[in-house]
């Protein structure tokens, strides 16, 4: 006989609790090297801050150190009551009536508590424009849990609305919310119920915008609670009737895969009918795996980014040092060629009025030399074109002057100690790609041990 898993103690084997222990601390250490750095003593600094320093001036998204998981389904799918056992603790309602018509974040935490709407909001910083769908701030909830079965420390668990047809009001656009959160999601779990409203259309539409959208690899498909249904021909056709329902909603339908799970009984209680409930914590597992990879692609990248940018910020302020100095030379000439102007100009001033300063009240006795002579000689001439002499020297003056205050324009550059800034920041994301490269050796060796 075939019977369902049974559930073993404390939600994880021991391997598995090795696995999820060495997969919660990659995660952390992860976000920890965003947050605080190679340390979390004073002075030090982590990558998100050293990105979005004045002197770099990136916009920088530090990974999550959980993935997310949301689950939909129509209203008696089972969606709550698979949460309550992945995480071994009752925390959402269930029952037959419609419980959930909001969204619930369920997470793990040192404390049990529960978040309204907006603490939800500040708690997960991505969720910031989901709240701007009217009407989903009330219906908006946390809750934290302290269980550490399974994955469950690496897990956020979203709880759906129920999708029904008829009259029923949601107070919220229900599907928009839904496909909104699919965008912010890992993995997208779609529960459908055999002897409810598996096949309802509010259900089948938010299946085919899900479908629609980029998510067509997040997205499994599970027909929930399937020891409801005793016969085995009355599965297979429920099976079936789903499997057609979906066949127009959904891309890439010839790889479908539909499989068929229902919460473990009591281990006294044989059960003869296949359980793929495990599929369900695997694909999560997986998801996981996946992201533990993901993160730290995106911490090189990361890495690889910011480094690649002080070298641009550096090799831009060697360009602006250099066009600085060459502003300066040409700005010094600029100077000298206004100043012999303005000398120019004085002596056209001077030749006019030579006769006069010449007298012997003034400074006769200074013009008894051969410029002052010179300058005699050629009065008449600058009399007589004095106005437009004069006229073309200033001119030429104020010409060079405003050439010289537009030539002559420095850009800020960065200080000695600046550099020395950029240098030692460079250094400390130096060694955190270091870490990365050590983070992904110890992470592998984890799951090698588990294989082996």
């Amino acid at each position: 006989m075939v019977t369902g898993p049974a559930k073993r103690k404390g939600g994880k084997t021991a391997m598995e609790e090795l696995v999820s222990g060495a997969t919660e601390k990659v995660l952390k250490q992860i976000t920890d090297l965003y947050d605080v750095g190679l340390s979390d003593g004073a002075g030090s600094v982590g990558l998100k801050a050293i990105a979005e320093s004045p002197l770099f001036g990136m916009t920088l998204r530090k990974p999550r150190k959980k993935i997310s998981v949301m689950i939909v389904g129509n209203h008696s799918a089972g969606k709550s009551s698979f949460i309550n056992w992945y995480i071994g603790e009752n925390i959402q309602k269930t029952g037959v009536a419609i419980e959930t018509r909001g969204f619930t974040f369920v997470t793990s935490g040192k404390k049990r508590e529960t978040l309204q709407g907006d603490a939800t909001v500040r708690f997960y910083d991505h969720l910031g424009s989901f709240g701007e769908f009217n009407g989903i701030m009330a219906n908006l909830f946390t809750e934290i849990s302290t269980s550490r079965d399974k994955n469950f420390s690496c897990v956020d668990l979203i709880d759906t609305p129920g999708l029904v047809d008829g009259d029923m009001q949601y107070p919220f656009n229900v599907q928009d919310a839904i496909v909104w959160m699919a965008d912010h999601v890992d993995l997208i779990l779609i529960f459908f119920d055999p002897i409810g409203q598996a096949t309802c259309k509010r259900c089948m539409e938010v299946v085919e915008r899900l479908n629609n959208g980029p998510h067509l690899e997040k997205i499994h498909y599970f027909m929930s609670k399937a020891d409801a249904v005793d016969k085995e021909h009355d599965r297979q056709r429920v099976l079936i009737q789903i499997t057609q329902n979906l066949a127009t909603r959904i891309r890439n339908s010839h790889a479908f895969n539909l499989p068929t799970f229902y919460l473990p009984r009591d281990e006294s209680a044989e059960c003869t009918i296949p359980n793929a409930i495990e599929d369900v914590c695997k694909e999560i597992d997986k998801s996981i795996n996946m992201t533990v990879q993901k993160n730290l692609k995106q911490l090189k990248s990361d890495c690889e980014r910011i480094m690649a940018r002080a070298d641009e910020v550096k090799e831009k302020d060697r360009a602006q040092k250099a066009t600085n100095m060459q502003r300066t030379m040409q700005g010094v000439l600029l100077s000298l060629l206004t100043l012999a102007a303005a000398a120019l100009m004085g002596m056209v001033f001077i030749t006019r009025f030579i006769d006069t300063l010449c007298s012997e009240a003034l400074l006769g006795h200074l013009c008894d030399n051969g410029a002052a002579r010179a300058m005699q000689h050629l009065q008449p001439t600058v009399t007589d074109n004095f106005n437009g002499l004069f006229g073309a020297a200033a001119g030429l003056v104020l010409v060079l002057m405003i050439v010289t205050k537009l030539t002559w324009r420095v850009q800020p550059v960065l200080t000695k100690k600046q550099l020395q800034q950029i240098d030692a920041y460079s250094q400390v994301v130096k060694r955190i790609a270091e870490q990365e490269d050590n983070l992904y050796k110890d992470y592998f060796k984890t799951l090698s041990t588990m294989e082996h």
